[in-house]
């Protein structure tokens, strides 16, 4: 039997009996197979760690270590939890399965082994070895492409930290894996401040796709367009490339230099604001963006800031928190965290961090992006 990598299945015979291993190997040899040969338990680990195995043929009954015992062990290293274990047993049948099964064993073959039985038993757990190592492979090579990602969803989603106009802006950005369908960004442009926070339906590389589009649209937009027209620009050409079963929410705001603020809410979590010991949320919804083509009901509101005020933007990971007894942290929770952070700590980005990942024990259970302005 060949694998699909053009080299013959490889075979560890295992038995304290000479004959026995003679004899196996003269069956296996006439079918094409490569053959090991080990007469102890230690022997076989030497061999395991030395060459590429596909299928163990193991003798129960050998002094020192057993059969059994060495296949528990084996099952105990993350190499070997998937290889195939043949038992060889003079036990009867039932007996037999049953203890193959318990101590870790795919299957079992009676003494004196009769060679139909062998070869179709070697071929059936040869040919699922060979299923194993290819979805391993692909996984393998998933997760490199996914690490590929993350280095440049890196790039393209920095966190940032800077003064603007006196104020202190920080953001953070933390997938649940390791790419995230999450948003956050701010920057200075033509003396105001700009700050979108949004957060694409689902998770790993189809939603980071959709937020990368999110940002080359953001990016695209020419600097004298102004709020509204720029979340048309948005919406519009989003819709057009979002595939049905995702939805985006977000928040973009405008801060000019005499703290007068202007936002769209699209359908994202309020973003708090703490002023003089209260906090508060900033109020008005429209729709997310969807991938059909909605009516226009996007509305610009207005708020003064004042200086000493501490605003708090979000995605609903955050808010979506639970501790150990599944309690949402929620808004309410995230707004006495955020009062007693904003009175107290020199750096609340990295506080709120801290605490909601005490919360929830480090249990995260959705990506998460905050950003914290400090007037």
């Amino acid at each position: 039997m060949w694998h699909r990598g053009g080299r013959p299945t490889s075979i560890l015979l295992v038995d304290d009996a000479k004959e026995n291993l003679e004899l196996l190997k003269f069956f296996l040899k006439q079918e094409g197979y490569v053959t090991y040969l080990a007469n102890s338990a230690s022997e076989a680990k030497r061999l395991l760690n030395e060459v590429s195995i596909d299928v163990i043929l193991l003798d129960v009954n050998m002094p020192i270590q057993d059969g059994f015992s060495l296949c528990r062990e084996l099952r105990e290293t993350d190499k070997f939890k998937l290889l195939p274990i043949l038992f060889l047993t003079s036990v009867d049948r039932e007996f037999g399965y049953e203890e193959a099964m318990k101590n870790g064993g795919d299957d079992f073959l009676n003494k004196p082994i009769n060679k139909k039985e062998l070869f179709a038993k070697i071929r059936s757990v040869a040919r699922l070895k060979e299923l194993q190592d290819e979805l391993l492979l692909e996984k393998n090579r998933y997760e490199m492409e996914l690490k590929m990602a993350r280095k440049v969803q890196e790039q393209l989603i920095p966190e940032k930290h800077f003064i603007w106009n006196g104020a202190r802006v920080d953001t953070l950005f933390q997938p649940l894996f390791l790419v995230s369908g999450d948003f956050v960004d701010t920057w200075s442009e033509s003396g105001n401040l700009h700050l979108v926070i949004a957060d694409c339906s689902g998770h790993g590389p189809g939603a980071a796709l959709i937020g990368a589009m999110f940002k080359m649209q953001l990016y695209n937009i020419v600097s004298e367009t102004d709020l509204i027209n720029r979340v048309k620009l948005i919406r519009r050409n989003m819709e057009v490339v979002l595939p049905d079963e995702y939805s985006i929410s977000f928040f973009y705001c405008i801060i000019d230099k005499k703290l007068k603020l202007k936002y769209i809410n699209g359908g994202h979590p309020s973003p708090i604001i703490y002023n003089r010991g209260i906090v508060e949320v900033l109020n008005g919804v429209g729709p997310m963006i969807f991938g059909i083509d909605f009516q226009d009901r996007d509305e610009i509101h207005e708020t003064q800031l004042q200086s000493g005020s501490q605003i708090l933007f979000y995605t609903d990971g955050a808010a979506e928190a639970f501790d150990s007894d599944f309690r949402i942290l929620g808004e309410e929770g995230l707004k006495k965290l955020f009062l007693e952070i904003a009175e107290n700590s020199e750096n609340p980005i990295e506080t709120i961090r801290t605490r909601i990942s005490e919360y929830c024990n480090g249990r995260y259970s959705d990506d998460m992006a905050l950003a914290v302005l400090s007037l």
